[in-house]
C-alpha cells in the first residue's frame, strides 16, 4: 500500500533538489535561502507554530525558551525567516493586514501563578502601546451636561481640601458637593471650608475609618446616585508610603480631571457619548511598573462574581489607580448593588494592599463594562513621559478613531497563544474581538478558507447560502466573510467583486461588504456589532459563533442565535478524542442554533440526535454548470477515482489498496485502464504501487464535466453519514459508481447506477471495482445516457430556502421580516 512505503534517502535527497531547482528557477535564490530555513525548522522543531523575529529575540525569545523550549524558540527564528524571504513556504503575511501588525497592543504576561512575593501578576499593555486621549482638546468643546454634577469628596486630610475647591470650580456646570471624613474635628472643618461654595449645594457625613474613599464612595453615599447622572470621586490622596516618587500622585490626578477649565470642558464632553462610563487619568509613570493584581485578585474575583461576572488573571487589568475619576453613575451600579457594607472593610491598620477597597479599585471599569459602558484615559501631554502615546483631539471625531487605541476592554480576552498541547487543535486558536458602535446590522460568514484550490463542496455550499441569504436580506444588511484558517491568497479577492478586503483590526467599522483575513491573529481584533449575526460552516466556526455571540451579549445585551450550516456529523471526524468531544459539543446548543442540514440523509440522522431551535434541510442539487457541460460522449476506460489523501473519511488508502488488488489479479484487462484521480493535489508517490494512475488534483468544472463525460467508472467513497456529492454526480454523469453504505445513508436507493457497499474493506471493494469494470467493458467507445436520480421523500424534511433563513434572521436581530 501506498502509506506503507518508506522514502529512501536517495529519494529524499532527490526530492529536494528537485524542489530547490523549482524554487530557484520560479522564485529566485532569495526564496531558495527561506525554503531551507524551513526545512531546517522541520528538523529543529517542525514545520508549524510559533514565529519569532530575529529582532525580537532578546525581548520575546528568553520567554519562549521559558515556556516552550530551547527547540520551540530555534524553530520559531527559522520559521520567522522562511516567512520574510519566502513567504509560499514560509508563514505568508498578508499585506491587508500589515497596518493591524504595525498598531498592534502588544501586552506584559506571564502564565506563572504568583510572583515569589505572592502577588497574582497581571496582563499590562507595554508602556509604548498604552494610549490616553490629550487634555484639553485643540478644540473647544461644548459638553452637553448642563449638570449638576456631584462630586463626592472623602476628606481624610482637610487640609487638602482647599486646593481641590479651588479646582473644582474650572467645571463649566454646576457641582453638588457630597463630603466625609471620619471625626467631628475633621468633618466641623469641611464644614467651614465649605460654607461659601457658590457652584451647588454642599452635604457632609460622618463615616466610620473603615474603608478610606472608598467605603465612603460606594457604601456611605450610595444613595445619592440615582439622583445624579455624572460624578466625579475625589479625595484628599497623600499616599505616604510612596515617598518622593509619589508626592506629586494627587496632584497629577487633579490636574488630568479639572485642573483647568478647558480640561473640565474636555473630559466632561467625553460624556456626549452614551457609552462612556469613566474617564480617567493616565498612570502616574512612577507607577508602571506595579501596576498588577498585588494582593486583591481573590478579593476582586469574589466582587465580580457577586456581580455575576467571572473573571481571571489572563484578562487585561486596568484600573483608575488612585481612585479619582469622572464617571456615569449608571456605570457602576453593579457595584452599588452588591450590597457592600462597612463592615465587610477591615479596620484600618494603614493597609497599603490586600484590602477590599484596593480590590474594589480594581474592580471599577470592569463592573462598569458588564454594566454595558467603557471608558476612556486622559493626560495632560506634559505631565506624561512617553508622548508618542498622548494622542492629541484636534477634532470630535478623533475621539471615536482613537477611542481604538485607548479603550482595550478588560473584560474581553486578548490571549491568542498557541501552547504546545493546544497545536492538535489549532483551529480554535482564539480570535479576539473589539466592540463596534456601528449600528449596521451584519450577517458573518465564518469559513476556513475562501482559496480557490482549498474551496471544496462544504465551503463552495456555505457561500452560496450565505449569498442567498444575504440576498433576501436586502441592503440594509450589511455582510462580511471572515477567513479563520487558510491565509487569503490575492486571487481569492478577485472571485468576491464587491466586497473590500478589510484588515484583521479593530475600525470605525463603516464597510458594508468586508472580507476579513483573520488567520494571523497576532495583533488583530474582529469589529463586534450589536447586530451582528453569524452563519458557522465547520465546528469550530460553530465554537467561534458562540463565543462571538457570547462576547456580543456581554458588549451589549440580549441573546441571539446563530445558523449553523451542518455538513457532516464532524465529531466523527476524529475518533475517541478532545476534538470528538468539542466538535459534538457545539451542536448541544439547541436555543441558539439554527440548523442548515446539507442532505437529506445528514438531516435524518442529525435531527434524531440533537435538537435545534430550527432546522432546515439543504436538499442534494447538481451544479448547474457541471450539469450544462455533461455531452452524450463515447466513454473511455477511466476509472475516475475521487482521490483526497488529507481527507480520511474519503477512505484513500483504502482506495488505493483495492485498486492495486484488483490490478494484481487481473492484470491484463486493467492494464488497458486508466485511474484518474481527482480532488486535490498530492505526491504521485502516495499511489504507488497502483499502476496506471493520473494525479488530475482539483480541477475546475470544466475539466471535471469533461472527465465525467469521458470516464465509465466511479469510486467516490465517504465514511460518514453525508452522501457526498462526488458520486451523486458521477451517477447522474452515466459512471457505475461505488459508493459506500452508512448509518442513514443507502446510496443505491438515489440511483440503480450507483454500487453501494454495506461492507467496506480491501476486499469488497476490489470485488466491486472488478465487477464494474467487466460490466462497462461492452459499452466502451459508446455514449451512455444520463443517470437518474431520486431523491427521498421531499415532504419531511423542510427546505432550506434562503428567504424563510432570513426572516428568522431578521427576527433575531430584532428587526422587522420585511426587508427595506
Amino acid at each position: 500500500m501506498a502509506s506503507d512505503k518508506t522514502e529512501t534517502t536517495f529519494q529524499t535527497v532527490r526530492r529536494h533538489l528537485r524542489n530547490g531547482y523549482i524554487i530557484l528557477s520560479e522564485r529566485g535564490v532569495v526564496a531558495l535561502y527561506g525554503a531551507a530555513m524551513r526545512e531546517l525548522a522541520k528538523i529543529v522543531d517542525s514545520p508549524v507554530g510559533a514565529f519569532l523575529a530575529p529582532k525580537d529575540i532578546f525581548r520575546d525569545g528568553p520567554e519562549l525558551v521559558r515556556t516552550q523550549g530551547l527547540r520551540v524558540a530555534i524553530g520559531a527564528v527559522l520559521r520567522q525567516i522562511a516567512a520574510e524571504h519566502d513567504p509560499p513556504l514560509g508563514k505568508s503575511r498578508n499585506p491587508v493586514n500589515a497596518a493591524a501588525r504595525a498598531l498592534a497592543i502588544r501586552y506584559h504576561y506571564t502564565y506563572e501563578l504568583l510572583k515569589p512575593d505572592g502577588v497574582a501578576p497581571s496582563r499590562r499593555p507595554v508602556n509604548d502601546v498604552d494610549y490616553a486621549l490629550e487634555t484639553p482638546f485643540a478644540f473647544k468643546p461644548k459638553p452637553q451636561f448642563n449638570g449638576p454634577i456631584a462630586a463626592v469628596i472623602h476628606v481624610f486630610y482637610p487640609e487638602v481640601l482647599p486646593l481641590i475647591l479651588d479646582k473644582l470650580t474650572n467645571i463649566p456646570c454646576g457641582v453638588d458637593l457630597f463630603l466625609s471624613s471620619d471625626s467631628e474635628e475633621k468633618t466641623a472643618r469641611v464644614s467651614a471650608d465649605t460654607a461659601n461654595w457658590a457652584k451647588g449645594s454642599v452635604e457632609i457625613r460622618l463615616f466610620p475609618n473603615r474603608g478610606r474613599d472608598i467605603g465612603a464612595k460606594f457604601v456611605g453615599f450610595r444613595d445619592i446616585y440615582d439622583r445624579y447622572a455624572i460624578f466625579l470621586h475625589l479625595h484628599t490622596k497623600r499616599s505616604p508610603h510612596g515617598g518622593e516618587p509619589l508626592a506629586r500622585w494627587r496632584d497629577y490626578l487633579i490636574d488630568n480631571l479639572f485642573g483647568s477649565p478647558e480640561i473640565a470642558a474636555s473630559n466632561l464632553s467625553l460624556f456626549d457619548d452614551p457609552r462612556l462610563g469613566i474617564v480617567f487619568p493616565q498612570h502616574l509613570f512612577e507607577l508602571r511598573g506595579v501596576l498588577n493584581w498585588g494582593y486583591d485578585y481573590d478579593l476582586a474575583r469574589g466582587l465580580m462574581r457577586r456581580m455575576g461576572v467571572s473573571i481571571d488573571k489572563n484578562l487585561v487589568l486596568e484600573f483608575p489607580s488612585g481612585s479619582m475619576f469622572w464617571g456615569r453613575s449608571a456605570a457602576i451600579k453593579p457595584l452599588l448593588e452588591i450590597g457592600l457594607e462597612y463592615s465587610d472593610f477591615p479596620e484600618e491598620r494603614g493597609q497599603i494592599d490586600g484590602t477590599l477597597a484596593h480590590a474594589i479599585e480594581r474592580c471599577v471599569l470592569m463592573a462598569a463594562e458588564s454594566a454595558g459602558f467603557e471608558w476612556l484615559k486622559v493626560v495632560r501631554r506634559d505631565l506624561y513621559p512617553m508622548q508618542r502615546t498622548v494622542l492629541p483631539v484636534g477634532r470630535p471625531a478623533d475621539i471615536l478613531q482613537h477611542r481604538l487605541k485607548v479603550y482595550q476592554p478588560c473584560l474581553a480576552s486578548v490571549d491568542i497563544e498557541l501552547p504546545p498541547f493546544a497545536r492538535l487543535v489549532k483551529e480554535t486558536r482564539p480570535i479576539p474581538v473589539y466592540p463596534s458602535r456601528s449600528a449596521r446590522p451584519r450577517l458573518n460568514l465564518i469559513v476556513p478558507t475562501i482559496n480557490p484550490k482549498q474551496t471544496f463542496g462544504g465551503v463552495a455550499t456555505a457561500l452560496d447560502l450565505f449569498r442567498k441569504i444575504a440576498d433576501s436580506l436586502g441592503e440594509d444588511f450589511d455582510r462580511r466573510i471572515i477567513v479563520t484558517d487558510a491565509e487569503i491568497e490575492s486571487a481569492a479577492y478577485a472571485n468576491f467583486p464587491g466586497f473590500v478586503p478589510a484588515p484583521f483590526a479593530a475600525s470605525v467599522d463603516e464597510l458594508q461588504h468586508a472580507i476579513v483575513d483573520a488567520s494571523e491573529r497576532e495583533g488583530g481584533r474582529l469589529d463586534l456589532r450589536d447586530s451582528d449575526l453569524f452563519i458557522a460552516t465547520a465546528w469550530w466556526t460553530a465554537e467561534f459563533s458562540l463565543a462571538f455571540e457570547s462576547e456580543r451579549r456581554r458588549f451589549f445585551g440580549g441573546r441571539r442565535p446563530f445558523v449553523y450550516v451542518i455538513q457532516d456529523d464532524e465529531p466523527n471526524f476524529y475518533g475517541w478524542s478532545s476534538k470528538f468531544v468539542m466538535a459534538e459539543a457545539t451542536y448541544r446548543h439547541p436555543e441558539d442554533t439554527i440548523a442548515v442540514i446539507n442532505s437529506e440523509e445528514l438531516f435524518d440522522v442529525m435531527t434524531a440526535k440533537h435538537s435545534f431551535r430550527a432546522a432546515f434541510c439543504l436538499p442534494y442539487q447538481t451544479n448547474e454548470k457541471v450539469a450544462s457541460m455533461l455531452r452524450p460522449t463515447p466513454k473511455e476506460r477511466i476509472i475516475l477515482v475521487y482521490g483526497r489523501p488529507a481527507v480520511m473519511r474519503n477512505a484513500f488508502e483504502l482506495i488505493c489498496a483495492s485498486l492495486c488488488r484488483w490490478q494484481q489479479r487481473d492484470p491484463i484487462r486493467a492494464s488497458r485502464w486508466r485511474i484518474v484521480f481527482l480532488g486535490e493535489e498530492f505526491e504521485a508517490a502516495l499511489v504507488y504501487p497502483v499502476q496506471n494512475a493520473v494525479i488530475g488534483g482539483k480541477a475546475t468544472l470544466e475539466g471535471y464535466a469533461d472527465h465525467l463525460n469521458r470516464s465509465s467508472v466511479g469510486i467516490s467513497l465517504m465514511v460518514s453519514p453525508h452522501p457526498s456529492y462526488p458520486p451523486l454526480e458521477m451517477a447522474e454523469a452515466g459512471l457505475l459508481t461505488i459508493a459506500n453504505d452508512f448509518a442513514g445513508k443507502r446510496l443505491g436507493n438515489r440511483c440503480g447506477d450507483i454500487m453501494s457497499l454495506d461492507r467496506l474493506d480491501i476486499s469488497s471493494l476490489a470485488d466491486a471495482i472488478e465487477s464494474a469494470v467487466e460490466k462497462m467493458e461492452p459499452l466502451i467507445g459508446k455514449p451512455s445516457a444520463r443517470g437518474t436520480l431520486h431523491s427521498p421523500q421531499t415532504g419531511r424534511y423542510p427546505p432550506g430556502d434562503p428567504q424563510e433563513i432570513a426572516k428568522l434572521v431578521r427576527l433575531s436581530a430584532g428587526l422587522s421580516t420585511e426587508k427595506a
